[in-house]
């Protein structure tokens, strides 16, 4: 684990650059906007909040554009993305934070298991990423330089969490999307990382706030979070040399979990150790069959190696 320290010297990197995100309207994402906004980005943000994202579209002016889309509505978000591009010319960075959460415990002794539980969870948090990301990368391409996507999980996406059994499952989805596009979107100078937030002051902790903090453990505000993001869309763009403190470059496939308002780098650590929790021999083999996966001309595609033949 590597504690990355944000450098606002890196801010000026963003001028001019178009954002696309996902859940702007509140916590988080309304956060995210604003800081993108006042580092000189061209921001345009969907959601489903109309109320205060039109608020925040007012206030932060003409830079700031809002557009009504549901996550999980692929139609929605191209709609998002031809904004952005029609508007500002273009994508630079897009950011997949629209989230939700359902507290009744749908695998609980108690519930009807006669009632087909709802998958909002799951349309939302990981459909809705993979939409952002699919549509994102298309728009992301176009840029000679490529771009950066961030992906909004939770420290549910890598720990065990009970009671939210569904929405663990989206959560964990998030970062296995990144580990399944990472490693060909570098190949195309598209950055994808992914945050991972501890207890974070926002609506969807109500029900263990007090209790957390009787027990004294630490808290992030929405800007501790979003500030994350905005290091995500920076950490690639200087050519002075500058870094933000403690990240390792280029940083690209990696796992921000923040907490007490302070981000730790996790992925590159996770991977190091793999000889150790996975085994020596274990890993040396892996790594070969990781290799053959990656190299030129192998593809999971049957059909499509045929065409290949064929030609």
């Amino acid at each position: 684990m590597v504690h990355v320290q944000f450098n606002p010297e890196l801010l000026s990197t963003l001028q001019d650059k178009v954002v696309v995100l996902t859940g702007g309207a509140t916590g988080i994402g309304r956060s995210a906007v604003e800081q993108f906004a006042d580092a000189g980005c061209k921001v345009v943000f969907g959601d489903i909040d109309e109320a205060p994202a039109r608020k925040s579209e007012s206030l932060l002016g003409s830079s700031v554009h809002f557009l009504h889309c549901d996550t999980s509505s692929y139609s929605d978000q191209l709609a998002l993305f031809a904004a952005a591009e029609s508007k500002y010319g273009g994508v630079d960075i897009v950011v997949a934070n629209a989230g939700m959460a359902v507290h009744k415990d749908i695998f609980a002794p108690s519930s009807d298991i006669g009632a087909e539980p709802s998958m909002k969870e799951i349309d939302v948090n990981l459909c809705g990423a993979i939409f952002t990301a699919r549509i994102g990368m298309h728009y992301l391409r176009k840029r000679k330089e490529g771009g950066d996507l961030v992906l909004v999980s939770s420290i549910a996406g890598f720990k065990e969490c009970g009671g939210i059994a569904t929405y663990t499952a989206s959560k964990h989805g998030v970062l296995g999307l990144m580990r399944g596009l990472h490693i060909t979107a570098i190949e195309e100078r598209i950055r994808i990382n992914v945050i991972c937030p501890w207890m974070t002051k926002t609506r969807l902790v109500k029900g263990i706030e007090d209790g957390w903090r009787a027990l004294g453990l630490p808290e992030n505000e929405a800007e501790d979070v979003a500030r994350s993001i905005v290091l995500c869309g920076t950490a690639n763009r200087s050519n002075e040399g500058k870094i933000h403190g403690g990240a390792r470059m280029p940083f690209a496939g990696k796992i921000l979990w923040i907490a007490g308002g302070q981000a730790y780098e996790i992925e590159d650590a996770i991977q190091a150790l793999e000889p150790q929790w996975l085994g020596e021999e274990n890993s040396k083999i892996l790594s070969r069959g990781q290799e053959y996966l990656a190299s030129k001309g192998t593809s999971w595609d049957a059909d499509e190696l045929k065409t290949h033949k064929m030609v």
